[in-house]
């Protein structure tokens, strides 16, 4: 009987420790896009990352950034509702969070995985850059700026 019993708890330990490690591989797949701007000579390029544990917070990461800037969700709001239940569009407000008190803000208009417009609007100078999604440099992994024509 003790035998039976031991055998329980060790399958029901592997069994835990399974979820917990399942748990935490879904909790770092984060969705990201990989965009860059429109209009310049010389292209900004940007990964923006929405984490996958808090879908208020996200950050995001410039190609000649020196890190990631954390982001936090300000303002949802539903543009318009699609018929036939396909999801509706939707427009996300993201600003940045430094050290230094809130920063820039970043606009974008969605609808399920499409992205149709993101923009983003300094806090100093008020200079709003346009952006489109870079699929060139798309990788499972991140954007891999070393692929960029």
């Amino acid at each position: 009987m003790n035998a039976v019993i031991n055998s329980l708890k060790l399958t029901l330990l592997v069994v835990v420790t399974g979820l917990f490690l399942c748990n935490a591989a879904f909790a770092d797949e984060n969705d990201f896009r990989c965009l860059k701007s429109i209009g310049l000579k010389n292209p900004v390029r940007l990964q923006f990352t929405f984490r996958a544990d808090k879908d208020d917070l996200g950050y995001v990461t410039y190609q000649r950034g020196s890190g990631r800037i954390q982001v936090k969700k300000i303002s949802e709001k539903e543009l318009r509702r699609v018929p036939g239940g396909r999801p509706s569009e939707f427009e996300m407000t993201w600003e940045e969070v430094t050290p230094e008190g809130p920063g820039g803000r970043y606009v974008m208009v969605s609808q399920g995985a499409r992205l149709y417009d993101f923009k983003y609007r300094g806090r100093k100078d008020g200079k709003v850059l346009k952006f489109e999604e870079d699929v060139e440099v798309f990788t499972e992994k991140g954007c891999n700026w070393a692929r960029q024509n």
